[in-house]
């Protein structure tokens, strides 16, 4: 068995725009902080959680508690809601990524995972509204279960091993993703990457990038498409 893991933003959401407008709205709106680094690539911990600790330990001196994480969550999750009223096409599918999380979860010989930055309730609004159903899935974890990206996926990896009453071989994970902090988190955890084309993974050429949802089966181990 092999377990095939993915991020949500940019990955099979085309949500990043309107994620970090409204995540840079709430953070504005639930804590009153201005003039804050909104290139989120360039905090310690590219997730939610991180970007929400590091403001909070460089602004006040501590990190933030459940009800002010539950404050934000809540507004972040309206102003999602809000965007997406006005503008339905803010919130939608990388091509063919439903297609292929529908496929892939049928495959016995496969178990699919998610694991992303995000918090629960804004990851699965914006998987619902790009009509992406994950009922499939075996485990997910969000920005609630850790800080650091690596974390969040090894959550989910543990998850997995619980429900298959295993433990996974290292080389038989894939994680799927579309930043460069990605990228690192599996390096870390010591499994396979492979990229979303884009151009915050430009800078890689020793990693394999995929243009087409179509082309994945050729680097899971699959000898043929998933029809």
């Amino acid at each position: 068995m092999k377990y095939i893991i993915f991020d949500i933003d940019g990955t099979l959401t085309d949500t990043t725009e309107i994620d970090d407008h409204c995540f840079t709205q709430a953070i504005e709106d639930t804590f009153g902080f201005y003039d804050f680094e909104t290139n989120y690539g360039h905090y310690k911990n590219t997730t939610d959680s991180g970007i929400i600790d590091q403001l909070f330990r460089e602004r006040l001196g501590r990190s933030y508690n459940s009800a002010e994480q539950h404050k934000f969550i809540l507004h972040f999750c309206y102003l999602l809601e809000e965007a997406y009223q006005r503008k339905p096409d803010c919130i939608r599918e990388i091509s063919k990524a439903g297609r292929i999380i529908g496929l892939l979860c049928q495959q016995e010989h496969l178990s699919i995972g998610l694991a992303t930055g995000g918090w629960r309730e804004s990851a699965l609004f914006k998987l619902r509204c790009a009509g992406i159903n994950i009922d499939g899935c075996t485990a997910a974890s969000f920005a609630q279960d850790a800080m650091a990206r690596h974390d969040i996926i090894g959550h989910t990896i543990r998850r997995m091993n619980i429900k298959h009453h295993r433990e996974q071989d290292l080389s038989d994970i894939v994680y799927i993703g579309d930043g460069n902090w990605d990228y690192l988190a599996t390096i870390e955890l010591g499994i396979r990457f492979i990229g979303i084309e884009n151009k915050r993974l430009a800078h890689l050429n020793d990693i394999i990038k995929i243009a087409d949802y179509d082309d994945l089966h050729q680097h899971i181990g699959l000898m043929q498409h998933i029809d």
